[in-house]
């Protein structure tokens, strides 16, 4: 935010950043290192969207910090390993960006909670779905003068129940 304020070169590396953003929160296995694309924001050369990101990471040493932190913590999150999460966490660079060791603060505060979540297959992710289900019936569908009728309704979407 510090680049907002300050001279049109400044600007400049602002917009980019601002427009490309979803390009530094990528997991690096994602990243094109091959495909040519036209960026607006680059005086519409083709560029790979490393070349993009790498720019990106040029602007700020801070940012290029962070961003190498992220990707280490993304990579042993995916691979479910919460004492190489935590190990890394635990040796982190000083030079990190303050809102950086604030999310770490909240990681470290829920520890527990993380490792179960690493840990164990369990995820309440259907029955949330069920529950978003069910509001959207309710939202789109909101006269139903009895509940037989909107339980009838749930049971019908889920196939649960046959059409009479």
């Amino acid at each position: 935010n510090h680049l907002k304020k300050s001279d049109p070169q400044a600007m400049k590396k602002y917009r980019k950043l601002k427009k490309y953003w979803r390009t530094i929160l990528k997991k690096n296995r994602k990243i094109n290192y091959s495909s040519l694309k036209q960026y607006p924001l680059f005086q519409r050369k083709y560029l790979t969207e490393s070349e993009v990101l790498d720019y990106l990471l040029s602007i700020d040493e801070r940012l290029r910090t962070s961003y190498d932190v992220y990707q280490n913590l993304l990579d042993a999150f995916d691979a479910k390993d919460y004492k190489d999460f935590y190990e890394r966490i635990d040796h982190l660079p000083p030079m990190l960006d303050p809102a950086f060791k604030k999310a770490i603060l909240y990681l470290n505060k829920h520890k527990q909670a993380i490792i179960n979540a690493l840990k164990y297959p369990y995820s309440n992710g259907k029955l949330e779905g069920k529950n978003n289900l069910i509001k959207v019936i309710k939202r789109v569908a909101f006269g139903f003068r009895t509940f037989r009728h909107l339980r009838m309704r749930i049971l019908i979407q889920q196939n649960l129940c046959d059409i009479i």
